[in-house]
């Protein structure tokens, strides 16, 4: 059986005929549900979906430091910079300046403009999702699944991977 390095300077076993046939079911589907999910939602925007993504996860906090916001969605920190400066001049952002934290990290919040911005983006992919993932699963498939990601997700934060 080939070997791979898995991260630790150990070997671990590549995947073998049937792990591949599934992961690949894994990739196409996931793809396919992306384009899809991304095309119904951001034909219906004025954002992009990197944008409403930054506001979402603003809407969801009290006020959050530029570099929490960009590991928060996953998106460079100097992307994540340029989106958070052009919603501060549209309104959608406002910059906290009393934070008892470091004067060096910039911490911002999502306004009320921003937060009537995405609301009509959420809802509308919370529609898709509901199309396209919930009304094709059972209750119980869909909470594995949730749970599956989350837990992969956990172990990658975990490991730094």
């Amino acid at each position: 059986m080939l070997q791979q390095h898995d991260g630790d300077g150990g070997l671990a076993p590549i995947l073998d005929s049937a792990e591949r046939d599934l992961w690949q079911q894994f990739v196409t589907g996931g793809w396919m549900l992306y384009r899809s999910l991304f095309k119904q939602i951001d034909s219906s925007s004025a954002l992009t979906s990197a944008d409403w993504r930054v506001l979402e996860v603003l809407a969801t906090a009290e006020g959050l430091r530029i570099s929490d916001l960009a590991e928060a969605t996953q998106i460079p920190l100097s992307t994540v910079s340029r989106q958070v400066a052009r919603f501060i001049e549209n309104g959608y952002a406002s910059r906290l300046e009393n934070v008892d934290y470091d004067a060096r990290q910039k911490w911002v919040m999502i306004t009320d403009s921003g937060r009537d911005m995405v609301q009509p983006i959420l809802d509308e992919r919370d529609r898709a999702v509901r199309r396209l993932v919930i009304d094709s699963l059972t209750p119980e498939e869909f909470d594995t699944l949730c749970r599956t990601f989350g837990k992969i997700g956990e172990r990658i934060v975990r490991e730094g991977l």
